[in-house]
């Protein structure tokens, strides 16, 4: 009786503990490795194997973690992962570290985006000499190129961060993202210095996408992002430069040969900075980063421009130390060892702590660099500086609004001939379609979601363009299609940059659930004033069907002018922005 007694016990107990082990491959918040489904798995199968009884119960144990975490990791391996989203990861992940600590994590963060960045160039690389090797009809071998660039050049991850199945982009004859000559990833971007406290990158030439852009290939778009409490280092460029903050709060300083210059700046301030003048800024705040999108208009070679540091020590170098010491000595007035300790002779640690164009500055430092700045306002109130955002918007209503600032009502824009613009979009609206007469707009997404349809005309291929042989073919097949469109739809998230050509008609639509904010530089080509420019819109309460004559409207579309008037018409109290949720609400 007392052995059928135990032995009842010892069948409870395996019982138990079965339960218990099939149980154990749950997820339990806070475990180590959460964040690593392939080492939660091998964990879990691993417990399988050591704790169970019986291949039968081993087996229902393993199904459990393979159910839980196996599909899960299969999906983690399979897709392509966004090194740059690791990277600012990463970054938010030492930020939570003591602050001692903040510098090596990050520069580990920085080290493993670099060699990331590097393998994904590789593999394009590779991929791009399979296709001129393995592919012999141009048509392949363009179609192979395209195909690298859209696996390992485009973003994977940007399908996740967007729109709903309605803006899904289903329409027939539809350009795709990947072949857009018109739309730039963020990925666009090449890193000229690229630190543990900042990051300046430039834009790729425009015409390297389409000769259809070669009339703004002289400009160059760049970006500068400085991390919380840094100050860049002082330089020169060779290039009539504007300023544009987009985020974040800090301070500009440039002097020209006649005097010194100081700004506050925030989101919406333009400063023109001419070429030649020296340059440094400083980021104030404590957690922001200072980012600022900078026009390039090259004065020696169209669409190349360089930076000069009269101050460095690797990289960037100083420019003083190229001079021979023939030169130095006398011009300075002092000895070559006074001459080699500043330029870096001697390389104590604290230079060697304070490489590169980005550098780390107490918040002392910080503040004396703006107690003698400026906080610009009115266009005419400074003479290189004004707030965008502080004019009264050219068009606005409940659903947006849209700054301006021409060269013929800004004169810090004149010697530059740009045009400075801001939209802001409210969630769920459109900016209604429009063209303009002589300016072609980059435009820069700073914020949201949303997307961009432009009409544009069947453009031929970029690589049809290098073969001189075909010029006359290509002029014969353009005229034949000439008066025939296309539709370019073009995703837009933060960072990325879309161009719209002069005439080409444009609206730009804000997601379901985000505002949209974009700044844009109006270029214009050289032999074009840019006061003639027009901005002409082909929907809304002003829209230029509304002038034609009667009979023009009816030989035209083919119907009786009050049908026209009727659609042309129909919106009497919105113009320049309506609602999309207004207009389905009437279906």
């Amino acid at each position: 009786m007392v052995r059928n007694k135990s032995a009842c016990v010892v069948f409870l107990f395996s019982l138990f503990l079965s339960f218990g082990l099939l149980c154990s491959a749950k997820d339990f918040p806070g475990r180590r490795g959460d964040d690593d489904p392939s080492k939660r798995y091998e964990d879990c199968r691993r417990r399988c194997e050591w704790d169970t009884r019986g291949q039968k119960e081993q087996q229902q144990c393993e199904e459990s973690c393979k159910s839980r975490y196996g599909e899960k990791d299969q999906q983690q391996r399979h897709r392509p992962e966004d090194p740059q989203r690791r990277y600012e990861e990463c970054q938010q992940e030492c930020r939570q570290q003591e602050e001692r600590k903040q510098p090596q994590c990050q520069q580990r963060c920085l080290k493993r985006f670099e060699q990331e960045q590097q393998q994904s160039q590789s593999q394009f690389q590779e991929c791009q000499q399979h296709c001129h090797q393995q592919e012999q009809r141009p048509e392949k071998k363009q179609q192979c190129v395209r195909e690298c660039r859209e696996k390992y050049q485009e973003n994977p991850w940007r399908g996740e961060r967007e729109e709903e199945a309605e803006e899904e982009e289903t329409e027939e004859g539809e350009q795709e993202q990947s072949h857009n000559p018109f739309h730039f990833h963020r990925r666009s971007f090449q890193s000229r210095f690229r630190e543990e406290h900042g990051n300046f990158r430039v834009l790729q030439r425009f015409a390297s996408r389409h000769p259809i852009l070669r009339g703004i290939n002289e400009f160059r778009l760049s970006i500068l992002e400085a991390n919380p409490n840094t100050f860049v280092l002082p330089h020169h460029c060779d290039a009539e430069k504007i300023y544009l903050v987009t985020n974040g709060r800090g301070t500009l300083t440039f002097l020209t040969h006649e005097n010194k210059e100081s700004y506050n700046i925030v989101p919406g301030v333009v400063v023109r900075v001419p070429a030649g003048s020296t340059v440094y800024l400083a980021n104030q705040d404590n957690k922001e980063k200072l980012i600022i999108a900078v026009l390039h208009r090259p004065v020696n070679n169209p669409g190349q421009f360089e930076e000069f540091f009269p101050a460095g020590s690797q990289r960037p170098q100083s420019y003083l130390r190229a001079f021979s010491r023939e030169i130095l000595e006398p011009a300075f007035n002092t000895r070559s060892e006074q001459l080699d300790e500043l330029f870096g002779g001697r390389q104590s640690r604290r230079r060697q702590q304070g490489q590169g164009m980005f550098r780390k500055a107490s918040q002392e430092q910080i503040r004396a660099l703006s107690q003698e700045a400026t906080s610009p306002r009115e266009k005419s109130g400074e003479r290189f500086a004004f707030n965008l955002l502080s004019q009264t918007p050219r068009y606005s209503n409940q659903n947006g609004r849209f700054f301006e600032a021409c060269p013929r009502e800004f004169r810090q824009l004149r010697d530059i001939n740009v045009t400075v613009s801001a939209l802001q979009l409210n969630q769920g609206s459109i900016f209604v379609p429009h063209y303009n007469s002589k300016a072609t707009f980059v435009i820069l997404v700073t914020e949201g979601n949303g997307y961009a349809e432009m009409v544009s005309p069947h453009l031929p291929r970029q690589s049809s363009y290098e073969e001189e042989e075909q010029e006359q073919e290509q002029e014969q097949e353009e005229e034949r299609r000439s008066g025939q469109y296309r539709k370019i739809r073009s995703r837009l998230s933060r960072g990325d940059i879309f161009v719209v050509p002069a005439n080409f008609p444009v609206t730009f639509v804000a997601s379901q659930n985000q505002n949209l904010r974009m700044t844009g530089f109006g270029l214009y080509n050289q032999n074009i004033n840019p006061d003639h420019n027009q901005r002409i819109f082909v929907a809304g309460k002003i829209n230029h069907v509304r002038q034609w004559d009667s009979q023009a409207k009816e030989l035209a579309f083919g119907v009786s002018s009050r049908l026209v008037d009727e659609i042309f018409n129909n919106n009497p109290q919105e113009s320049y922005f309506v609602s999309r949720q207004r207009q389905r609400a009437s279906e």
